[in-house]
C-alpha cells in the first residue's frame, strides 16, 4: 500500500468497517447543533441512495429504509458491500448531511460507530 493510499483509507470514516453481504445493516443519525435532527424525511434518504447507486452504475436490488425516533435504519442491498458500500453510504450521507445543514452524522455499522462532521 502506498503512501496515498495510506491517506485516502484513514479520511474515510468507514474505512475500519466493512460491511458485509450478511449484515449490510447501518444505523444513521444526522445532528445540528448538538441535537439529532428529526427533520430529515425518509424520502430524501430514500432518493439520495438511490440516485448514488444508479450514478455507481449498479444494479439496484431491493434495499430498506426505515426511520424510528429520528434514527434511520439502512439495510443495503445484498449486492452492495465492502468499499463500495463505504463510498455509497458516506456520499449518500454527506449529500443529505449538507442538503438539511446538519454538522454531523453519527452512523453505526456492525457495532463500530463513526461519525461524518460537515464544514460549511
Amino acid at each position: 500500500m502506498s503512501k496515498f493510499e495510506n491517506t485516502i483509507e484513514l479520511d474515510n470514516p468507514l474505512s475500519l468497517s466493512k460491511i458485509g453481504a450478511t449484515s449490510g445493516h447501518v444505523k444513521v443519525s444526522f445532528y445540528k447543533n448538538g441535537v439529532l435532527d428529526l427533520d430529515i424525511p425518509v424520502v430524501d434518504i430514500n432518493d439520495a441512495l438511490r440516485t448514488v447507486i444508479c450514478n455507481s452504475k449498479v444494479k439496484i436490488n431491493p434495499y430498506n429504509i426505515a426511520k424510528n425516533n429520528g434514527y434511520f435504519d439502512i439495510s443495503l442491498p445484498e449486492n452492495i458491500k465492502g468499499s463500495l458500500a463505504n463510498l455509497i453510504l458516506v456520499k449518500t450521507l454527506t449529500n443529505i448531511g449538507l442538503k438539511y445543514k446538519s454538522n454531523s452524522c453519527k452512523l453505526e455499522v456492525d457495532g463500530n460507530e463513526r461519525t461524518i462532521c460537515f464544514h460549511y
